[in-house]
């Protein structure tokens, strides 16, 4: 008779991090680029940080995100150009603007999104409030844990 084990495998005591949900992080500043994403972290992301146009839309092309952050000012091509962006592949990524432009630009931006039939969940000025940035992304990240879409709000305050 041949020996053979038939005891159970040994369970690996290492647990499966949980799936966080993904967020890119688009700012051409490099603190504020890095900022966010560490806040985002934080509280329960997975955060990427683009710091251009083309950087953005290279990465949104090849990879599926839960949230995207958006600067509006990105050097030669602004944040507006990745709202066309995101349109013209059919997006439906929740899209939080944060940015140091005045209120109206921000809304403004937010309208122009919500017409290509975008997901703007809101806006964020910069500098940030980080406890409200921290609230904010906490908020987002529930939802989409759960499986709920962002609520459309113009601004967060």
């Amino acid at each position: 008779m041949l020996d053979q084990d038939v005891s159970p495998p040994i369970a690996d005591d290492r647990s499966e991090p949980s799936a966080r949900p993904t967020v890119l992080v688009v700012d051409d500043d490099t603190v504020h680029r890095m900022i966010l994403t560490k806040v985002a972290t934080r509280v329960g992301w997975s955060a990427t940080g683009a710091a251009t146009y083309e950087e953005a839309v290279a990465l949104i092309g090849a990879n599926a995100y839960d949230l995207i952050t958006l600067d509006l000012t990105l050097g030669r091509r602004g944040g507006v150009e990745v709202l066309h962006a995101l349109a013209a592949i059919g997006s439906a990524t929740p899209v939080l603007i944060v940015s140091a432009s005045p209120e109206a630009i921000r809304e403004e931006s937010a309208g122009v999104g919500n017409v290509l039939s975008l997901n703007v969940c809101g806006s964020l000025a910069k500098p940030v409030d980080l406890v409200r940035l921290r609230q904010v992304l906490s908020g987002l990240r529930e939802r989409s844990t759960i499986g709920l879409a962002p609520v459309a709000a113009p601004t967060f305050r």
